[in-house]
């Protein structure tokens, strides 16, 4: 007498890298931040994860987000890991040192600690109060 056959895992198969890379590209928001610089050496091959990165905050529904911020590409020579610093409108700064990450992760990561900051505009509020009556006239 064999043991029935039971399922085991999930019915559904995750949607993949690309949906979730697009998933974490709508959620970056540049309001919090005064300037995000990207270092990298050309000649490394661990280069390509920032540049890949950087074409996200490139996009100009993202770059819409905060008009004033500055994003800065510095291409170096030096045999230096890759870095992306981000200047915060507080005064202060986050860097990801991006040597053995890949580009869903920094997103991922830049979602949780700097967009995380943007505040959300109440539009609820707004419409919740009570309109003034006018005054009625003589």
């Amino acid at each position: 007498m064999a043991l029935p056959y039971t399922r085991s895992g999930t019915f559904t198969r995750s949607a993949g890298i690309f949906s979730a890379l697009a998933k974490q590209a709508k959620l970056i928001n540049l309001k919090p931040v005064k300037k995000i610089e990207f270092f990298f050496d050309p000649f490394r091959e661990d280069a390509l994860v920032v540049r890949q990165t950087l074409n996200y905050f490139y996009v100009d529904r993202v770059r819409e987000t905060n008009p004033k911020c500055i994003l800065k590409t510095h291409i170096l020579c030096n045999r230096r890991d890759p870095t992306i610093e981000v200047n915060l409108a507080d005064g202060k700064t986050v860097s990801f040192h991006t040597k053995n990450l890949q580009t869903l992760d920094i997103l991922q990561k830049y979602n949780e600690l700097v967009s995380s900051l943007a505040k959300t505009e109440d539009k609820v509020a707004e419409t919740a109060r009570p309109k003034l009556k006018s005054q009625k006239r003589r």
